[in-house]
């Protein structure tokens, strides 16, 4: 979650544009997806691996893409993910 958040920061810095999804709108979904897979793994411990590997994935979308568009999209798809697992 560190390296996405300062992912994030470091993308913000470098393009000035206004974008539909902002920083504040990523971070909360980052502190909302990370407080869901918490309850799903303190209920069902055996799907620890599962759910750091998908939260891997948004970080690696972070890294790869300066398209906050896609990476809230991202987030969405595994907040999405994580409710219907609880």
């Amino acid at each position: 979650m560190r390296r996405t958040l300062l992912a994030l920061s470091l993308l913000l810095a470098a393009t000035p544009a206004a974008f539909a999804c902002s920083e504040d709108e990523l971070q909360a979904k980052s502190i909302q997806l990370s407080d869901l897979v918490k309850a799903i793994v303190a209920k069902d411990p055996n799907q620890a691996d599962a759910w750091r590997q998908k939260q891997i994935e948004v970080d690696r979308t972070a890294e790869r893409t300066s398209d906050l568009d896609e990476i809230c999209a991202a987030y969405d798809k595994a907040i999405g993910e994580a409710k219907a697992g609880q």
